[in-house]
């Protein structure tokens, strides 16, 4: 009996110091309850549909596309579109990856040429396919994994991620949602 005693107290005593533990929540890391938007939200503003991500087609095997990003009027000006990447690696590459992968790069000058916005708080990226199969044949598969080519199975079409990095004029960078251009 003493021991069962015993055996009890160690599972209330257990069972109490689980319930009293808290998380602490520090600036790095998001509470599960508390909002997990942007202070700075980026509205793509122009897609052709939105499938969790915003999806813009391009007509095999050249179609142009323009992607045009926008933050609300309160909250600053687009100086630029800093970088653009694609392909699995793209989030990481845009963050930490050598210039010469990124889809913008330029190689007189070894870094990025960003394409500057009009001192508005919206800013456009055009492209075509044709570039993209230039910069796949300059990157490689292994970077540029997708080929623009039409899919042949309906139910997974062909799709091409960018992401990228916007820089408004007072100096905040913004990494917004991926995009997705699909090949028809």
């Amino acid at each position: 009996m003493k021991k069962q005693l015993i055996n009890l107290f160690v599972l209330v005593l257990l069972a109490a110091s689980a319930v009293s533990c808290k998380k602490a929540y520090d600036n790095n890391n998001l509470d599960p309850l508390a909002p997990s938007y942007a202070d700075i939200p980026v509205t793509v503003t122009n897609f052709n549909i939105f499938e969790r991500f915003p999806v813009f087609f391009a007509t095999a095997p050249a179609g142009s596309f323009s992607i045009t990003f926008s933050i609300p009027a309160d909250k600053g000006k687009i100086k630029e579109i800093t970088k653009v990447t694609t392909g699995n690696n793209g989030l990481r590459d845009l963050q930490s990856g050598a210039p010469t992968v990124l889809y913008n790069y330029n190689p007189a000058t070894t870094t990025a040429a960003p394409i500057q916005g009009n001192g508005s708080n919206t800013i456009t990226f055009t492209s075509d396919l044709d570039t993209y199969s230039k910069y796949r044949t300059r990157v490689g598969a292994g970077v540029a994994t997708v080929n623009p080519v039409v899919s042949t199975n309906p139910q997974a079409p062909t799709q091409i991620e960018y992401y990228f990095l916007l820089t408004l004029e007072n100096g905040t960078t913004i990494i917004p949602e991926r995009v997705r251009v699909r090949v028809l």
